[in-house]
């Protein structure tokens, strides 16, 4: 430390001092005296007022350089008054400083290069604060007035180095350039202050300050800015009580935990703060430098226990405390050290606390008994049997209050096993309850796994003991012994006579009395005295007494118990109470129950397995039933009401209601959709869960079970089973009955088996016919008339079982009505209803039916049969019907067979059918094995079934539905035509004459002569020839015909499947067709185009190779030979050339490409030349082809007598070329080119042309020059 002197002094250097200093500008200066211990560093100073420093003035020698003796130096007065403070508390809080000035700025001192003696000189600086301070978490200070300051609010306070400082704007640094923080201070007199006593708002209540980590009441009553130092408000207190030191700030605080959804928790989740100001909404606080301490302190804060779970959870939340740093001394996490200020959190504190858990018993007949659950972080879990020790029964029932032990049932099927999450248990011998004990959750995917179910010894229930459900004596049942109530007139009385009625479901009172104990001895010695909003005798306030008292509390309920099913025997259980019906959820139902309850309301002692799934919509209001150690019926069973809060419309299970088939609610019957007619007789259906299904064939078959069913339905035994009638029923399920020899079906073993798919069949289903059965015809056959073709008028005729044929009888006209007349037209298919008359012929008392039709609201004709009568045979008359509705039977042109324009099913069609349609309609017979076989699909079409009563189609038994098998084709006997293949003779052919189809070929076989006579005259052929033979061609012959010999018509004869070898058919008439050349055969093109492809090849493959040869030979031929190169340049001469063979040689010779003359080029630019008139001479001469070249070498190494071979031992000729001739034009002029020329033989003439005599002379020339 050293002094500047102020030899040369301005005031440029009163600017640059107070610039230095950060202190504003110069007000003057004073001489001051110095020390003489301290050096005068600086001195002769010649400042511009610019510099940043007096260092950078100019006119110092150096450092302590510059003589200075004199006693004063200048003191410099600048405008700027400055001092500090910390913003939070007066003796803690983030550094601020202010500059007084023309105007007033303040800052905040950044935490960086701040340090301890830096906080102890600030505290001494400030009255009131103590001697010294300590830095603290800096994250705590920082507020909302520092995180909105703009850069040059901040500034860097360094006295590293810094001797006697005075003031801490003394060690003050420029700007900086980050600034993330700002230091922080507490002060050694700095008093936390708190309020106590009101947890719902933790800005009202006892004010309270700490000292030496403890909290007193403080001494001074009145602080400035109060609620603001409480983080309560900017305003002072609304009301603030100097004698108890009670303070009410404006805003109002509130510490929760809340569920994901934001709702406030008991005792677990995430961490928030309710802030009135900020319009109730809940702020996170954010989990920085969050630990177990601060988990401790909202455990304690909210009265939770101790913390079992703690986490923090990734979130971009809102939040309004961070960096939270508590003691445990504190009243609310609020009055713990923390930042307080609104930000964005990147992470949020979860907390699990002991009082989250909560423990109950459920589902099971009252407080103390039933499933063991756990509510863990608001949701309730099972807890798992794994690891369960009989000491936790006792931890379980007795923070029920249910005593200090109980049973465990959990291998019992006495309660449901529930559903949801599990816990596991692990407790230690010091954890007195539950709560306390370790819990984990339990991997759920073990099904087997089976929950805690427990009765502790406390469990009471109410019983009452009478004939009826809701009146009796009023009981306790007590560890399984019955205590009986006090009927005293004291205790028993109006209210509480309520409440038991209440607590039965039976409605309030309708009296109450008392009755004499008799054997009863047991007495309960408790009396009770209830309120309106207990729900339970077991709540009530509790009085002991003398259970010495002779009478019984005896009670009678305005409403009544009924348990029963939707349907009778079949479907939701319901229960009725005094005040509401309801159905029972399935979660808790068993098949114990379900046969209970089945025996009770006389439906058997069996259930059968549903194949319905009842609906979720049904309003379920009863839980479960458990039946009680007295109980005789289900009325008198404990009955649990379904809760009505969110958890229970949570589980989706608790909504499924309990569902039950009786056995004893399935019954048979003969179905009579389109089988009126039909009494005791057609397909066999079972009434199962509301629904008709069809029994399965191979159950028919059996005669036990033909018997039980015939007798159950009043129709016998059973005769034999049928083939199931009509299409595929849209049921999904079949009956299977075993073998069965009992009274009713209810009695056997009956099962279901689901009958979807494309495999299933009505073969698999069936019908029966039972000994009783009977069928109704309409049949005019009367003696004075022809029979009649109308199937819809006749007398009214019963066909009956008999042993030999059935049995026919008429039916009498006595009392008959329209009505009858109407439901006699409907069960024939007739229409409707037209008239009757009374047919008087006389008959014998045995062809009278014994009973009458009288119909009224019936709904089947069976329905109206009534008694047997005596009749008058002289007065009894038959009863002749007749309908308007005969239905219409066609043949379309290709043998379609139609119903009232519906098509006919071929499913179960006979071919005795198809006669009975041809005769019908005078066609004779059906020609067999000639229909067609169309399996498509038809959507509606007749289902047709005869009796052997039956002669027209239209009397059988027919309905409309799908058919797989496709539709009927009947070709008649009538409508057939023959023919030849030739005229008059060769292979015998049948045409049905409406259809365009192709003949069908036969093999005549078994033919007589008559026969073969009448065929041949048919065909205007004379008659049969049988000498005429002719082979005929091995042709496929699709069908045989057979005629024996009592057939007079060919028409009639059976055509029969196969046929071994075709036989010719000829009459009188046959004449030999002309022969015909035969037809010439088209030309196969297949050859053709196969040989012109490897044509095409071939010639490809050539041009190929004949290309390639001419580009090898050219490439040989542009390099000359080493001894003719090395004769040529060193005889130096070059003879003349015959100008007149130029261009003779020029069109003959090869015309060398672009490519061949750059290489050229290539190679002659490498060379040097020794006549400097080369290029005239080459310019002069013609372009020789490359190939004369060659051939001269070659021509004059013979003439010498040498055979010199070329350089690869290779002699080639190269022929002209045309493709290059259009580029001679542009080639000269451009390609610069040096040729050599040589005299050599000219190219062959073409073997049209003869060679110019001129040309063969000058070779001769050429070959003789030595």
């Amino acid at each position: 430390m050293g002094y500047v002197g102020d030899k040369n002094w301005n005031n440029k250097t009163d600017e640059v001092v107070c610039k230095t200093t950060h202190c504003g500008q110069p007000m003057g200066n004073s001489n001051v005296y110095r020390s003489y211990s301290h050096p005068v560093w600086l001195n002769e100073l010649d400042c511009k007022g610019n510099e940043a420093s007096l260092w950078e003035c100019d006119g110092w020698p150096g450092p302590s350089v510059s003589f200075y003796r004199k006693p004063t130096v200048k003191k410099v007065k600048c405008s700027y008054n400055i001092s500090f403070h910390l913003e939070q508390h007066k003796c803690e809080g983030a550094v601020k400083y202010t500059i007084q000035s023309d105007k007033k700025e303040t800052g905040y001192i950044c935490n960086e290069g701040f340090g301890a003696d830096d906080a102890t000189r600030l505290c001494k600086s400030i009255p009131g604060c103590g001697e010294t301070g300590k830095i603290v978490t800096s994250q705590w200070m920082r507020t909302e007035g520092f995180m909105s300051s703009q850069q040059g609010a901040f500034k860097k306070i360094n006295c590293s180095g810094i001797q006697n400082v005075k003031h801490l704007w003394q060690c003050i640094e420029s700007h900086p350039s980050k600034c993330s923080l700002p230091a922080a201070v507490s002060c050694t007199d700095h008093k936390r202050l708190q309020l106590i006593g009101n947890t719902s708002n933790v800005c009202s209540g006892q004010l309270e300050e700490e000292e030496n980590d403890k909290w007193k009441k403080p001494k001074n009553q009145t602080i400035p800015d109060l609620c603001k130092k409480l983080h309560c408000g900017e305003a002072q207190p609304s009301q603030q009580n100097a004698t108890n030191g009670n303070v009410h700030c404006p805003d109002k605080v509130k510490v929760l935990l809340t569920d994901d959804n934001d709702r406030e928790t008991k005792c677990y989740g995430y961490v928030k703060i309710q802030k009135t100001q900020k319009n109730d909404e809940k702020s996170h606080v954010c989990g920085d430098d969050w630990t177990e301490k601060e988990s401790e302190m909202v455990c304690k804060e909210l009265n939770c226990g101790k913390v079992i779970k703690e986490l923090k959870t990734i979130n971009g939340k809102n939040g309004i405390m961070n960096h939270v740093k508590c003691t445990g001394s504190e009243s609310s996490l609020w009055y713990c050290r923390a930042e307080h200020r609104s930000q964005k959190c990147t992470s949020a504190p979860y907390v699990v606390c002991q009082g989250s858990r909560e423990v109950r018993l459920q589902d099971g007949p009252g407080k103390c008994a039933g499933r063991l659950e756990v509510k863990d972080e608001g949701q309730w879990k099972r807890v798992s049997k794994e690891n369960w020790d009989g000491s936790y029964t006792k931890h379980a029932c007795k923070q029920l209050d249910c005593g200090d032990d109980g049973k465990d049932k959990s291998d019992s099927d006495e309660f449901s096993q529930g559903t949801g999450e599990m816990l596991t248990f692990r407790c230690q011998q010091s954890d007195k309850n539950l709560a306390d004990c370790t819990a984990t959750n339990t991997n759920n995917q073990n099904r087997n796994e089976k929950a805690v179910q427990l009765i502790c010894n406390e469990n009471k229930l109410l019983f009452l003991d009478g004939p009826q459900s809701c009146s009796g004596d009023v009981a306790i049942e007590y560890k399984e012994e019955l205590y009986w109530l006090s009927g005293s007139n004291e205790r028993w009385n109006k209210e509480l006579a309520n409440k038991v009625c209440q607590q039965m479901h039976c409605g309030n009172a309708k009296r109450h009395n008392q009755s004499s104990p008799g054997v009863k001895n047991r007495m309960w010695n408790e009396s009770f005295s209830c309120s309106s909003d207990q729900k339970s005798i077991f709540d009530c306030n509790k009085t002991q007494i003398n259970s010495s008292n002779s009478t019984i509390a005896h009670v009678e309920c305005e409403g009544n118990i009924t348990v029963t099913l939707q349907h009778k025997c079949w479907g939701m259980v319901s229960i009725s109470t005094g005040n509401e019906t309801g159905y029972v959820s399935g979660e808790h139902w068993s098949d114990t129950l379900s046969k209970e309850l089945c025996k009770e309301l006389g439906c058997g002692t069996e259930i059968l397995k549903p194949i319905k799934k009842p609906g979720t919509d049904s309003e379920i209001k009863f839980k479960s039933l458990f039946k009680m150690k007295n109980s005789i019926n289900m009325r008198q069973y404990s009955i649990v009401k379904m809760e009505m809060n969110p958890e229970s419309t949570k589980n989706q299970d608790s909504k499924k209601p309990a569902y039950v088939v009786c056995k004893g609610s399935i019954k048979p019957r003969f179905n009579d959709k389109d089988n009126q007619r039909h009494k005791c007789s057609g397909n066999v259906e079972v009434s199962y869960e509301g629904q008709w299904l069809p029994v399965s064939k191979k159950t028919l078959d059996n005669k036990e079970t033909q018997n039980t069913i015939c007798t159950e339905l009043q129709c016998g035994n059973g005769l034999s089973s049928k083939p199931y009638f009509g299409p595929k029923p849209s049921e999904n399920h079949v009956i299977i009955i075993q073998e069965c020899s009992q009274k009713t079906i209810a009695e056997c073993q009956v099962e279901t088996a689901e009958m979807s798919g494309s495999n299933s069949q009505t073969s698999d289903l069936g019908g029966l016919h039972c000994s009783n059965w009977k069928t109704l015809a309409l049949e005019d056959f009367g003696p004075s008339q022809t029979s009649s073709e109308n199937i819809c008028k006749g007398d009214l005729v019963v066909y009956s079982n008999k042993e030999s044929e059935p049995k026919r009888n008429f039916v009498s006209s006595q009392e008959f009505s329209k009505d009858v007349g109407t439901k006699l037209c409907e069960a024939m298919k007739c229409g409707n209803y037209k008239r009757y008359r009374n047919s008087t012929e006389l008959l014998k008392a045995d062809n009278w039916y014994e009973g009458i039709f009288k119909c009224k609201n019936s709904n089947n004709i069976w329905d109206c049969e009534t008694q047997k009568q005596q009749r008058d045979q002289n007065e009894t008359a038959k009863l002749f019907i007749e309908c308007d509705g005969e239905p219409t039977v066609k043949l379309s042109a290709n043998g379609e067979l139609s119903i009232d324009d519906a098509s006919v099913c071929n499913s179960h069609w006979k071919e005795e059918y198809s006669h009975m349609v041809c005769q019908q309609l005078g066609r004779g017979n059906a020609i067999p094995n000639l229909s067609k076989n169309q399996r498509k699909t038809l959507t509606v079409s007749y289902h047709v079934h005869c009796e052997n009563h039956n002669y027209l189609i239209g009397q059988c038994q027919r309905t409309k539905g799908r058919c797989n098998e496709g539709p009927v084709f009947i070709y008649c006997s009538r409508d057939m035509e023959f023919d030849t293949t030739y005229r008059c003779g060769g292979v015998l052919r049948i045409k049905y004459q409406k259809t365009p189809d192709k003949p069908v070929e036969v093999c005549p076989a078994n033919f007589t002569r008559e026969l073969s006579d009448k065929l041949c005259n048919k065909l205007n052929c004379g008659i049969f020839d049988s000498n005429k033979k002719k082979d005929i061609p091995q042709t496929k012959v699709e069908k045989s015909f057979d005629c024996g010999s009592s057939y007079k018509d060919p028409r009639y004869c059976v055509l029969k499947e196969t046929c071994q070898n075709p036989t010719s058919f000829f009459c009188e008439g046959y004449q030999e067709p002309p022969t015909q050349p035969p037809p010439t055969e088209p030309t196969d093109p297949v050859p053709i185009i196969v040989g012109v492809l490897i044509v095409l090849i071939l010639v490809s493959l050539i041009v190929v190779f004949v290309r390639y040869r001419i580009k090898r030979k050219n490439r040989k031929s542009m390099m000359p030979s080493a001894d003719m190169e090395e004769a040529d340049w060193d005889s130096g001469e070059y003879e003349d050339v015959d100008k007149s063979d130029e261009m003779g040689s020029f069109n003959r010779g090869r015309f060398r490409s672009d490519s061949d003359v750059e290489k050229e080029r290539d190679v002659e630019s490498n060379k040097s030349y020794n006549y400097d008139d080369v290029d005239e001479v080459t310019e002069a001469q013609p372009l020789t082809p490359q190939g004369s070249m060659v051939r001269a070498a070659k021509d004059q190494d013979l003439q010498d007598g040498v055979d010199k071979p070329s350089d690869d031992g290779v002699t080639y000729e190269v022929e002209d070329s045309q493709e290059n001739y259009d580029d001679i034009d542009a080639s000269p002029e451009n390609a610069k080119t040096t040729a050599e020329v040589h005299d050599g033989p000219k190219p062959a003439p073409d073997d049209d042309e003869e060679g110019p005599k001129d040309q063969f002379q000058k070779n001769e020339d050429v070959f003789q020059d030595g």
